[in-house]
């Protein structure tokens, strides 16, 4: 027995894989993993050069002229090789037993040829890639086969139909139903939309093609004796707003109609609207139910936190899973770490790349990942290449935006720097002279009226202005100076394309950064490489490789003694930004304006700054740096064991290494130091699936069991100096003064699942639907660590059982299901942990956290159901859900009393329940040849309560932030919903309601007041898409109403004299800030405490808004997020093909992007972003401590094809 050499593959590509790989194997799999990806990527690239050849219909093109009398069929094939040089592969033994064969063909077709010599044997014919391969008939009872005596117009034959079935981009539908009407014969097209019928008689008939999510097509075919008919036909899709097939959980295709839940889907070109470099940013405004918050630093690769369904965890984390192309990748949040946002990993996902994402909301669609669905997840599906395309395709995109900074506080310009009216005054070598005090971070001083002082700068030796007196005068665009417009350009090319069994793409993308705050900037590198191979006609092997590097420099974050964040709270107005821009003298001396007092000689003695540096020196003296590496990926086969029957195997991987480090300059406030961090991750899974599709009749089945081993593995090492650093300004570990502060971590978790799914579907109206998944997992104790997590649900198409012209489609829905979210390992068992070395030894203590060997995994039970309904021909459509959702059982540290001889004890504590209903409108209200208008409109209202907590307890700390011993609280309380601010506030008068003013006529206050809750009442967006020629108009509007935070920077900005309102008119038209004799003071009015009675009285501006209103009176500062925002513009133009048919492109666009442009309401006051609240690092939206610009992006965006 011969085989074409091109059959075998290398030995160790069949080496079976371990089913559960220990922790030593893993650098074997790494290996294998390795050199199967390595393969993948060389089958498919040199598959792409021959891939031309793939189509049989090519044989019909080829003529030859041939003679064969009484020859083999071996001798006949080598012939054929000789005439067309295309090489044959076949088994010799099964070619042997043709012989006797007669034919004389003049410019015949080889397809044709082919034909007559194997028509009536055991063998058939298949063209792979440039090989014709010869092989047996599945399941042929030989007749007796006599000579073949072939001769032209002389042996008559029924003849055949085949073809391909393909969508309006030219890609194949798979599984579409072919049928010849008038003889009621047909097949199903293949996975690469092929068919075939044989034995068609001669004559004229009908064939009917079918598909899911297509409108049918009917088309005329004539079939002759002896010949193949050839019928292409392409599908056109219906314009649904529901899509009839959606990628549900572990990538599952399913029919929208048989789903018991809701899922919302969004196209890859929906995301990329504005450029947004987070793809969950893009998000926002566009999903029911979906509530997306930024950082102010998003636009520099900050965090973007997602949220589905309102909190769900009485500690208030909790975020959905992130899968691309069925791999679980880490979103993990770096926001917070030494004062920065790093952001979170989502954004090393390449927008440009995604086909389309849904989002699996609650625990009913996420049920089937277990452990890991408790949240929701965000399913990601990438681009690939197609099969049917002749030649690759090219596409090219680039993006050039500015940033500008926006939204500014409203400050005053009137008075300086001090705490009195009156200049201090310096006695320098006997002359009285006046200067603006350094000591005070704050603008309660004098006037700035232009009087002649000595600033800071001119007790600086090294200052050109050094020993001068200059005017006092405000800078009121002091802030605003400190910052840059900055810009990102984003370029990404791609190259697409495919075979008969071969498809690809890949695609590079790079993003540069250059901040709106002075040496920040950011840049990253995106690689990814899709493909699949049809190894046989049953066995394909299949890649998603990414690869991103990241490279940082970032601004600071929050209320940070650093960087520019604090300039709203702490600063003076007169300060000049030009100045201090200049913060290095020739003689290395920094320029520092927060100093202590000169000598008598007029120089500072002492320049290191009191609370705040010069921001220029931290921006360039004390940056933060931090870069990362990352690969996810997997590799993966699948077997058809029969029609509909599958079988498939992957390993997966998502790994990432970040470096971060960080300084302390010498010059700056602080002793001087640096340090540096590293963190490796490390996921794999291993995962088994068997799926089966069959249609009975009006029965429909579909079924998957499967299992995934999962494998995690985290390490960090930091290192800090101590002491200071021994030689200035060098930077290393090994300069530390004293022993550096080094740390490692380690952990490493498993978790065990099997899973399995039934839906069952009839007359494709009625529909039910079952998962089922069981979790063991290594964090858990070892007497109870295996969950099952079960979902069913159920939905019926009632369009299908009333004909109403007006209903095109309405379905009824329903679901329960129960989701877990895993425990963080060592919480289940103590042990010591080792301490600070003493004297040469290492001593091991009991740390103060006692552990649970009880704890369980939280829990959420779902329930939802839902309508979702079309009209006009799709023209109209809603979609509605109503859900709940119990979450019980989270993790959470109780604080326990001394004497037990631990400070804290974990607990699983809390029952949380959400009740909401989510509402989705669309419709296009034009529609014509020219223009059409296409809209939607999204609704979300979530009620939030608390119901337990846990034994002898009704109220649990979420967060908690103090000022001045001041503290305002988070609080879950039962019978609340979560987050409920607690805090200082106003006493009330009970009869009137009115504040109570103490004996000075100043207003009384106490502490725990309830100040609201921080979660929303509703949310949504209004998308719009416009076309009209050649010209397309899109548009993203988010909105939410209600939900409260407390803002630090409004309240230190008025403590510190800088706002507007410390410096206002009152109603006698003098300055609030005037002394009260000459008519000046804050009106204030109230209910006298002592008397009863109401009060109006002016008081001290300086006294009411630094000393009370400043830090006592938390009450005044919460403010209502609500908001209205323009999220993002684009205005395109697609250019003819007229235009551009000289040119070597197929097709260019062309575009005016903005992202964030302008705030359209909101009830915070200027100044404040209520969509971008703090640092990212907080799981809640409630504290704003360092906000200060927002950024709006306006740019252009060119696209082109080839």
């Amino acid at each position: 027995m011969n085989l074409s050499a091109n059959s075998h593959a290398p030995a160790w590509v069949c080496a079976p894989a371990h089913s559960q790989p220990s922790l030593a194997g893993l650098q074997w799999i790494k290996q294998m993993l390795m050199r199967i990806t390595v393969l993948a990527i060389f089958l498919t690239l040199s598959g792409t050069l021959i891939a031309g050849y793939g189509k049989a219909q090519e044989l019909d093109k080829i003529f030859i002229s041939i003679e064969l009398k009484n020859a083999s069929l071996k001798t006949a094939i080598k012939k054929i090789e000789s005439a067309t040089q295309i090489p044959f592969s076949y088994r010799t033994a099964e070619i042997a037993e043709v012989d006797n064969i007669f034919l004389h063909a003049e410019k015949m077709a080889v397809s044709k040829i082919l034909d007559m010599l194997l028509k009536n044997t055991s063998l058939q014919y298949e063209l792979v890639n440039s090989n014709i391969v010869i092989r047996k008939l599945k399941n042929y009872e030989s007749p007796s086969i006599p000579p073949i005596d072939v001769h032209e117009q002389q042996m008559v034959y029924d003849g055949s139909i085949r073809g391909k079935v393909t969508d309006q981009k030219g890609d194949p539908v798979s599984n579409a139903s072919v049928m010849i009407t008038e003889l009621n014969k047909g097949t199903a097209a293949d996975k690469d939309g092929d068919f075939v019928i044989s034995g068609v008689k001669a004559g004229t008939y009908r064939l009917s093609v079918t598909a899911v999510g297509y409108s049918n097509q009917t088309i005329t075919i004539v079939v002759a004796n002896n010949e193949v008919a050839v019928a292409n036909v392409q599908l056109q899709e219906l314009d649904n707003k529901l899509k009839e097939i959606v990628v549900t959980a572990l990538g599952i295709n399913r029919k929208q109609r048989s789903l018991g839940y809701a899922t919302q889907e969004i196209k890859g070109e929906n995301l990329t609207v504005a450029k947004e470099q987070n793809v969950l940013g893009s998000l926002g405004g566009k999903i029911a139910g979906v509530s997306v918050s930024g950082s102010s630093a998003a636009s520099m690769g900050g965090t973007q936190k997602i949220r589905l369904r309102s909190v769900n965890s009485i500690t208030g984390d909790g975020e959905p899973l992130v899968v691309v192309d069925n791999i679980p990748v880490s979103n993990s949040n770096y926001a917070g770490k030494g004062g920065k946002d790093y952001g979170n990993l989502a954004q090393d996902i390449n927008p440009d790349d995604i086909e389309s994402v849904s989002v699996l909301k609650g625990a009913s669609a996420s049920a089937l990942y277990g452990l890991r669905g408790q949240y929701g997840v965000i399913l990601i599906t990438t681009k690939k290449g197609s099969k049917t395309s002749k030649k690759p395709t090219i596409n090219f995109s680039s993006a050039f935006t500015i940033e500008k900074p926006g939204n500014w506080m409203p400050l005053q310009n009137i008075y300086g720097a001090g705490s009195s009216l009156n200049f201090p005054t310096i006695d320098i070598n006997g002359v009285e002279t006046k200067y603006v005090d350094g000591t005070w971070d704050e603008s309660w001083g004098p006037k700035m009226d232009g009087t002649p002082v000595r600033h800071q700068y001119s007790f600086y030796p090294g200052d050109p202005d050094f020993g001068k007196e200059t005017p006092f005068i405000p800078h009121p665009n002091n802030i605003k100076d400190y910052f840059e417009t900055g810009h990102t350009l984003n370029n990404s090319i791609s190259v697409a394309g495919g075979g008969q069994n071969i498809t690809f793409r890949l695609s590079y993308n790079n993003t540069s950064i250059k901040g709106i705050e002075p040496n920040t900037s950011l840049k990253r590198n995106n690689l990814s490489f899709n493909g699949s191979l049809n190894i046989t006609d049953k066995l394909l092997l299949v890649t998603h490789l990414n690869y991103a590097n990241n490279k940082a420099i970032r601004p600071s974050q929050g209320y940070q003694q650093l960087g520019s964040r604090n300039m709203y709270q702490w600063f003076q107005r007169n300060l000049d930004m030009k100045k201090l821009k200049q913060y290095k003298y020739a003689d290395g001396t920094f320029y520092q304006w927060n100093v202590n007092d000169p000598n008598d000689q007029g120089v500072y003695e002492n320049m290191t700054p009191i609370d705040w540096n010069n921001p220029y020196f931290d921006a360039y003296e004390n940056p933060s740096n931090d870069s990362r590496e990352r690969f996810f990926g997997d590799v993966g086969l699948t077997y058809t064991i029969i029609p509909g029957f599958t079988v498939s195997g992957f390993i997966r991987q998502d790994g990432f290494t970040q470096n971060i480090d960080g300084r302390n300059a010498a010059g700056g406030r602080g002793v001087p130091g640096f340090w540096t961090g590293k963190y490796e991750s490390k996921e794999m899974n291993y995962e088994f699936i068997s799926q089966y599709v069959k249609e009975f009749g009006k029965l429909s089945l579909q079924a998957n069991v499967g299992g995934n081993i999962l494998t995690q593995r985290y390490t960090s090492l930091t290192q800090a100096t101590v002491g200071g650093l021994v030689a200035r300004d060098w930077y290393n570990i090994g300069n530390s003064v004293e022993r550096p502060d080094v740390s490692n971590n380690l952990r490493r978790k498993e978790v065990r699942s099997a899973f399995g799914s039934v839906s069952l579907g009839y007359d494709n109206t009625y529909f039910i639907e079952g998962t089922l998944r069981r979790d063991i997992s290594s964090a858990l104790p070892e007497n109870n660590n295996a969950y099952l997590y079960p979902s069913v649900g159920a939905s019926v198409v009632f369009s299908e059982l009333m004909k109403v012209p007006a209903i095109s489609y309405a379905k009824l829905r329903g679901s329960f299901a129960q989701a877990g979210a895993d425990i963080d390992i060592y919480q289940t068992a103590n042990s010591y942990v080792l301490g600070d070395p003493y004297n040469k030894d290492f001593p091991m203590y009991v740390p103060d956290k006692l552990n649970n060997p009880d704890l369980k995994p939280s829990l959420a039970t779902a329930i939802e159901a839902g309508l979702d309904m079309r009209f006009f021909k799709d023209r109209v459509g809603f979609s509605v859900t109503m859900y709940q959702q119990k979450n019980k059982n989270a993790v959470i540290d109780l604080d326990v009393p001394g004497p037990s001889g631990f400070t804290r004890y974990v607990i699983n504590a809390g029952n949380i329940r959400n009740r909401g209903i989510e509402v989705s409108l669309n419709g296009t209200p034009v529609q014509s040849k020219q223009i059409k208008w296409s809209t939607m409109v999204n609704f979300a209202h979530n009620k939030n309560m608390i119901l337990e907590l846990y034994p002898g307890n009704n109220t649990l700390i979420i967060d908690q932030n103090t000022y001045a011993s001041v503290p305002m609280y988070l609080l879950a309380n039962v019978g609340e919903a979560f987050g409920t601010l607690v805090g200082n506030g106003y006493d009330r008068d009970p009869a009137t309601g009115k504040i109570l003013l103490d004996n000075s006529n100043m207003p009384m206050w106490s502490t725990n007041h309830k100040l609201g809750s921080s979660l929303p009442d509703f949310t949504g967006g209004w998308q719009n898409s416009i076309t009209f020629g050649n010209f397309d108009l899109n548009a993203v509007i988010d909105f939410q109403s209600g939900g409260k935070f407390f803002s630090w920077s409004q309240m230190l900005a008025v403590k510190s004299g800088q706002h507007e309102i410390t410096a206002a008119m009152n109603d006698k038209g003098k300055n609030i800030r005037d002394p009260l004799g000459d008519g000046g003071g804050y009106k204030i009015t109230g209910i006298s405490n002592t008397t009863k009675q109401e009060v109006t009285a002016y008081v001290n501006a300086r006294s009411y808004y630094r000393n009370v209103l400043g830090n006592k009176i938390y009450e005044e500062w919460v403010m209502d997020a609500s908001y209205v925002r323009m999220r993002e513009i684009r205005l395109g133009y697609t250019f003819s093909q007229q235009k551009i048919a000289k040119l070597p492109v197929k097709s260019i666009n062309i575009a005016f992007i903005a992202k964030n442009p302008f705030m359209i309401w909101q009830k915070a006051p200027k100044g404040i972003n209520p969509g971008e609240l703090a640092t990212g690092s907080t799981s809640n939206n409630w504290l704003e401590t360092g906000q200060l610009a927002t950024v709006r992006s306006f740019g252009i965006n060119l696209n082109v094809g080839f």
